[in-house]
């Protein structure tokens, strides 16, 4: 299901939260959804789903989502760790949830397995840890097999196993054809975990591409060519405007450039290739590049 966000605006008093935003979260692929403390991230997932009142509109497969039924089945969503009574045993919590879409206790029973949770159905959630509340709350993002999955930090408190079992989940769930989005703090698990990435810094867009795409958006990004004819390659791509450098015994590295376009110079001149490879900074130096004037408060105390 693809989700358009078109225009979203929130003001609260003084403060523009959220300004014109518009993107779009395509089916069959993760969309990482980051941002600086602040920038407006969880304002503008609830304004997608019309828990907060804003101005802007966002369409699920090209319509408003209360014109899907049941809804539960459109879009499941986690955006609260705590978000359960806290005297309903975790059993309970998912039968009350899953009451609209007809959810059977035999998928009650299903979710609660997958998320480890088994052992704790009939206990209250009020002495859960955080990271057992994430759990509860993914089941129940999950419960109705929704097309779409909106998910706000779902990995804090999580340990390092279950949040390599989060990214597998969330990899798969999205293969399936469905749409995923998450937001996360955990940037080098963003990196494995996203395909597109949407980056807003002040309520405002920064950047919505490919993951690969954003990558190549660092400063240090690069392509390494390792051949024989090194020296031969590096004057042709002079000639043709590309600067490279000399690095070790029959090696350059090129910035700013992609190894498709390399690669058919190399090609178009009968250089013999032993190596060709993408040398891209991590997300979160990217992240950084970006995002630095939107940060709302940076090293030194100097508040922005």
């Amino acid at each position: 299901m693809r989700i358009e966000v078109l225009g979203l605006d929130k003001h609260f008093k003084n403060v523009h939260a959220v300004q014109d935003l518009s993107f779009t979260v395509e089916p069959g692929r993760v969309t990482g959804f980051l941002g600086p403390n602040g920038s407006g991230k969880s304002t503008t997932m609830r304004l997608m789903l019309g828990l907060d009142n804003g101005s802007g509109q966002t369409l699920f497969d090209g319509k408003k989502l209360t014109a899907h039924s049941p809804v539960t089945r459109t879009v499941g969503a986690h955006l609260d760790a705590k978000f359960f009574h806290p005297k309903r045993t975790a059993y309970s919590h998912l039968r009350m949830l899953g009451a609209e879409a007809g959810i059977s206790k035999a998928r009650v029973n299903e979710v609660l397995q997958l998320v480890g949770l088994e052992s704790v159905a009939k206990k209250r959630p009020g002495g859960f840890s955080l990271g057992m509340g994430q759990r509860l709350g993914l089941a129940g993002a999950i419960l109705a097999e929704p097309q779409v999955l909106m998910l706000d930090e779902p990995a804090n408190g999580l340990d390092p196993q279950s949040i390599q079992w989060l990214r597998d989940f969330l990899k798969f769930y999205a293969s399936t054809g469905k749409s995923v989005l998450v937001s996360s703090h955990l940037l080098s698990e963003m990196q494995l975990l996203a395909d597109d990435v949407v980056v807003i810094a002040r309520g405002k867009l920064i950047a919505a591409e490919s993951m690969s795409k954003f990558l190549a958006r660092a400063s240090g990004s690069a392509v390494v060519v390792r051949a024989a004819e090194a020296t031969r390659l590096g004057e042709l791509l002079h000639n043709m405007g590309i600067e490279s450098s000399a690095n070790g015994l029959n090696t350059l590295t090129i910035p700013n450039q992609t190894t498709d376009r390399i690669g058919e110079v190399a090609y178009a001149n009968g250089i013999k290739l032993s190596e060709l490879s993408s040398q891209t900074a991590s997300l979160e130096t990217v992240f950084l590049e970006l995002t630095d004037s939107g940060q709302e408060y940076r090293l030194g105390g100097e508040a922005k």
